[in-house]
């Protein structure tokens, strides 16, 4: 397993390092990295200054929610409670809400929702946008075992044609996932970001939501969820958004074309959504991998707030 990392400079003159990864099989992947943040190389095309000038000057609009999380910890799951939950109107005259990344895409271009804006970003906190802290905006910030987010980010990654074609094999793949070299960095270094930001900020209005309590007290998280928000749904309704966003509903929403997005792989079907269970990743990680993987969280995650006590379900 090698890797080779070159530096260039933009056209902007910012400098940027790419880096190539390669399993034993020789298969190659390549990243783009700069200012910490770890981005597929297509990035290049628009360049990755413009994707964090337009994240961070991002023009607050009272009412926006802005959902912060590393990649595949439940992002578009929970992006859906929120769509639901944030609706006064018949469910069943709503579609489910694709999350546009703002990471990857001008949101005023893409489609948007009724009501109340829903800001999705997998970015570390100081390159998110200005104006929603300083204006109080509301903030809901997701985490889940760091061992399922793995496991899942992997197989998107192989079905994710627009990144370019990824073909690294599991064994290389956990080794460089584990060094913060796969997309958007270190797991573990997102998470400390936060703790650290919200240590040296209280009053930061942020809520933090574990997702295998999500998953398994999913009532009592949505009633803390709408509480939050200032809403005050009964539990009817709430378990009507619960309904409405099983994981069978949100895929046939995007394969029966209601919802149009571009992850979806050659045969059109979505890859937001593999199975969305807890403890996955029991089925890929060998003994050792586990044992390297709770060895880097005990050393990165001493005292953490996201040290959740169940890693081994």
């Amino acid at each position: 397993m090698e890797e080779q990392t070159e530096k260039i400079k933009l056209e902007n003159g910012s400098d940027v390092t790419v880096t190539t990864l390669e399993d034993e099989n020789g298969n190659q992947f390549k990243t783009v990295t700069t200012d910490e943040v770890v981005f597929p190389f297509p990035i290049l095309k628009v360049g990755p200054e413009k994707r964090f000038s337009y994240v961070k000057n991002f023009s607050f609009k009272d009412g926006d929610v802005l959902l912060c999380s590393y990649p595949k910890t439940g992002t578009h799951w929970t992006a859906n409670l929120l769509h639901y939950l944030m609706y006064d109107g018949p469910l069943d005259a709503l579609t489910s809400h694709h999350p546009c990344l703002i990471d990857r895409f001008d949101i005023e271009s893409a489609e948007q929702r009724e009501g109340r804006r829903i800001v999705t970003s997998h970015f570390p906190p100081k390159n998110l946008p200005t104006e929603h802290f300083e204006k109080g905006g509301k903030t809901v910030l997701v985490f889940r075992n760091p061992k399922d987010a793995a496991v899942s980010l992997y197989y998107q990654l192989k079905k994710l044609k627009m990144i370019g074609d990824f073909k690294l094999s599991w064994n290389s793949y956990i080794d460089y996932w584990l060094d913060g070299k796969m997309l958007y960095g270190s797991f573990f270094d997102y998470y400390n970001k936060w703790q650290k930001l919200l240590e040296e900020t209280p009053d930061l209005d942020v809520l933090i939501v574990q997702y295998e309590d999500l998953k398994m007290d999913s009532l009592s998280q949505l009633r803390r969820i709408q509480t939050y928000l200032g809403l005050s749904h009964s539990d009817e309704r709430l378990q009507a958004v619960l309904d409405k966003c099983s994981l069978g509903n949100l895929r046939a929403d995007v394969e029966n074309g209601k919802v149009k997005t571009p992850l979806i792989d050659e045969s059109g079907k979505s890859i937001l959504y593999r199975k969305g269970i807890i403890g996955d990743w029991k089925n890929h990680f060998t003994v050792a991998q586990n044992e390297n993987i709770e060895a880097v969280a005990s050393d990165k995650f001493k005292n953490s707030i996201f040290n959740y006590k169940a890693w081994g379900c």
